[in-house]
């Protein structure tokens, strides 16, 4: 007798359709006969026409029995089990009512059959259609190497900073017999910044010592210049990152910066420096109380009997490449001599003056230095500084205060300077730290610098200790501080500690 027809969880999504298919096509041959294959094939009959149709399926799907087979079976006459073999009318129409319901159902599995295998389909083809997508991006990302690996090679071939040297050798070779001719020192000079060009671009901790890196946590690159009158290094200058990050986002976009702090804090040598240090050329202009417009841009002159335009240092700076200027001490100077300095701080100027159209040079950069931030001196001790025109500090993109280094940092630039011990300038740095806290008491008038403790050390080769204090310390302050300073000196300084230390 064969074994009724269970679904097993292992078969294939495909037998399981398959067998559907079939029950469904057997429900159609009517209950009697569905019946009477299942007893005939069995030995008896099931639960329901749905169960004996899906196991008569199975029988096929297994190759037990065919479809022929079934549809040739004696039909086994209608009974029900609600009438005890009766052929009661309403049972009979209940069962066929019943079995009606069943091939619907029947139906409906196979349509959900139909469709899961549907799906199943649709889910392989996409996954088809993913491996040829990854296919395709392997096959692009080669291209796109291969295109950067022919792009460097072209680029090799055309290198922009090679290619610039090579422009500038030609115009500089150009300029060599005219250099020859001439005589006036002015006209040389114009020759020889036909010259003057970035080199290369290097990291700034190559350049400065110092790991700098912008918002993204890349590394910064510096341009270097050639030009022939950068000041010379100081290897024992101190660099911090916050400065330096002020300079390098000026060299990009070529804002100028206000540099504002207490005397002896580095802004003039920063400048300085940074020019030294990128091989740009470099020019300080100092400002007082009598600076006028002509002082610093030029004015109209008498030249071998004719009258010409001599323009003076900002001018001839500003039409330089590469070079840095710095405004010293600009607060000293009246606003309105100071107000054409406007329209050449404009971003993108064409200024005309002196009878010509003033651009200013690729790679030039503008820092003023001050006491004060702009914006006047509260404490009275930057006699003759003024608050400036807004439209003139406007033009400044960022105010960077500089204040005197930290207590290890400025321990480093004494020894670097002096070449002392540690021990040394910790101990007389200390002292100048009790003398700088006093100025906020009003007890001293300026806080000593370490230029006067470099001063300070340099003059223990030569004098006592006390005689080095009043003369680098003491003697530098207006008479009012002395009496303080020399408490400090009582309180502070231990002569036989610095002598055994030196």
């Amino acid at each position: 007798m064969a074994k009724p027809l269970t679904f097993n969880p292992k078969e294939t999504m495909t037998t399981k359709i398959e067998i559907s298919r079939i029950a469904v096509e057997i429900s159609r041959l009517g209950s009697a006969t569905i019946r009477g294959a299942h007893l005939s094939h069995f030995g008896a009959n099931g639960s329901s026409v749905g169960d004996m149709a899906t196991n008569l399926a199975g029988a096929v799907v297994r190759g037990d029995m065919t479809l022929a087979v079934i549809k040739a079976a004696t039909p086994l006459p209608t009974t029900s089990p609600l009438s005890g073999g009766s052929s009661d009318p309403a049972l009979t129409a209940l069962e066929a009512t019943t079995n009606r319901a069943m091939d619907a159902s029947l139906e409906a599995h196979q349509l959900a059959m139909t469709t899961r295998q549907g799906m199943n389909d649709l889910v392989t083809r996409i996954s088809k259609v993913a491996d040829m997508s990854m296919e395709v991006d392997t096959k692009l990302v080669k291209l796109e190497r291969s295109l950067n690996q022919k792009l460097g090679e072209v680029k090799g071939e055309v290198d922009p900073i090679a290619l610039q040297n090579q422009v500038a050798k030609a115009v500089a070779d150009t300029f060599a017999p005219f250099k020859q001719a001439v005589t006036a020192e002015v006209m040389t000079d114009v020759a020889d910044l036909a010259g003057v060009y970035i080199t290369e671009c290097k990291s700034v901790r190559e350049v400065f010592g110092v790991d700098v890196r912008n918002a993204k946590g890349d590394i910064v690159g510096v341009d270097i210049w050639n030009h022939p009158n950068a000041p010379a290094i100081d290897p024992n200058f101190i660099w911090t990152e916050s400065i330096l990050k002020q300079l390098l986002l000026s060299q990009s976009t070529g804002e100028h910066l206000w540099f504002g702090g207490e005397k002896g804090t580095g802004k003039s040598e920063t400048a300085r420096q940074f020019a030294a240090r990128t091989g740009r050329n470099y020019v300080r202009i100092n400002f007082h109380k009598y600076t006028s417009a002509e002082d610093y841009l030029g004015a109209v002159g008498l030249v071998n009997g004719e009258t010409v335009f001599q323009p003076k240092d900002f001018l001839m700076a500003y039409t330089c490449p590469s070079t840095i200027i710095l405004l010293d001490e600009v607060t000293n100077a009246d606003a309105g001599e100071l107000a054409p300095l406007n329209g050449f701080l404009e971003p993108n100027s064409a200024v005309s003056y002196g009878g010509a159209v003033r651009r200013k040079a690729n790679g030039v950069m503008v820092f003023a230095a001050d006491n004060t931030l702009g914006n006047g001196d509260d404490s009275g001790r930057y006699a003759g500084t003024r608050t400036m025109n807004s439209a003139l500090i406007d033009r400044f993109a960022r105010v960077v205060r500089f204040d005197f280094l930290p207590m290890k940092q400025e321990v480093e630039a004494v020894v670097r300077h002096t070449g002392c011990t540690d021990e040394v300038a910790r101990h007389v740095l200390k002292a100048i730290h009790v003398a700088r806290s006093k100025v906020t008491t009003g007890d001293i008038v300026d806080a000593p610098s370490i230029r006067s403790v470099i001063g300070f050390i340099r003059a223990l080769a030569m004098l006592s200790v006390e005689e080095a204090w009043k003369s680098a310390v003491v003697s530098r302050q207006p008479a009012e501080s002395h009496a303080t300073l020399a408490s400090v000196y009582a309180a502070c300084i231990d002569a036989t500690y610095i002598r055994d230390n030196s």
